[in-house]
């Protein structure tokens, strides 16, 4: 009812003269043609309509329903937060001008970045106080007693990368690079995995656990400047080059308990929205233009 209801408002709130006046600046009705065979605008649309529409005004409902919520009870998403969160993500490139590339090629800007996680930290803030969830030091200690373990530090590589589709090609950088060729430059210039490719091959640390059993054995085998490959993978024929190791390192509580304790808050957070947002739902009054 409340997908169906919201539907209906869409439709029966479409004004004619709304759409004559649009009508002058309208886009192109004809998106492409192929073998000439035309692919019109409205056809595109109707589909996206009829496969999307539903998901994407309850998205938007509930935006409206944990904004009205939040205005209730005079909560905002705090700045500094807001902005530790997206620090935290662009730590995550190699420097700004990067990660102002990966916005821009997933179709998306700094400003829309930030509206989101704004949005983010409001609805966590909402379920937070609504619900009166918190973590104490007392559970903290108690997970990290319990898991100790699997919160340790793995050994790990700072790993490299250079991927091509052929044997003979792959054989053929593997004896440059070992004549003294610069690793990251040719990565950069020829390597298939774009990810990697745009930080020079660069893979970042790679813990034991994350690569395949045999893969992993020759890896680790390596000593920091060593090349493995060329090795067969479902993607091409790949070359590894072994930057820097860190040694395996024991979780220890006054290092980690911040991150922690986030972590568990967060938790709690994600189990409680969907009970949450359905009680804003199911006391929301919802009005459609035909029932006025």
């Amino acid at each position: 009812m409340f997908a169906a209801a919201l539907l209906m408002s869409a439709t029966l709130s479409f004004r004619p003269e709304a759409a004559k006046a649009a009508a002058k600046d309208a886009p192109p009705s004809v998106l492409a043609t192929v073998n000439g065979v035309a692919i019109k605008r409205s056809a595109a649309m109707d589909r996206a309509w009829k496969q999307y529409g539903t998901a994407v005004l309850n998205q938007m409902a509930d935006e409206i329903l944990v904004a009205q919520a939040a205005g209730a009870l005079q909560l905002k998403a705090d700045p500094k937060e807001v902005d530790a969160r997206i620090q935290r993500i662009q730590s995550q490139f190699p420097d700004a001008a990067t990660f102002k590339q990966k916005l821009e090629s997933s179709g998306t800007s700094l400003a829309e970045l930030r509206r989101q996680i704004e949005d983010q930290v409001l609805r966590e803030n909402l379920v937070a106080k609504v619900k009166n969830i918190s973590v104490t030091d007392e559970e903290v200690k108690g997970y990290f007693d319990a898991n100790k373990e699997k919160l340790s530090t793995q050994e790990s590589v700072r790993l490299r990368s250079l991927t091509v589709a052929g044997e003979k090609e792959a054989n053929d950088f593997m004896v440059a690079l070992k004549a003294g060729a610069d690793f990251a430059k040719l990565a950069s210039q020829v390597s298939l995995d774009q990810a990697a490719k745009a930080r020079g091959g660069d893979m970042g640390f790679v813990s034991k656990g994350m690569l395949q059993p045999e893969l992993e054995k020759t890896i680790f085998a390596l000593k920091p400047g060593e090349l493995a490959g060329p090795i067969r993978l479902p993607n091409g024929f790949v070359i590894f080059k072994a930057e820097e190791f860190k040694s395996a390192k024991p979780a220890v509580f006054a290092d980690i308990q911040g991150d922690l304790k986030q972590a568990m808050v967060a938790d709690k957070l994600n189990k409680a929205w969907p009970g949450y947002i359905q009680e804003l739902r199911d006391k929301a009054k919802f009005v459609t233009s035909k029932s006025k």
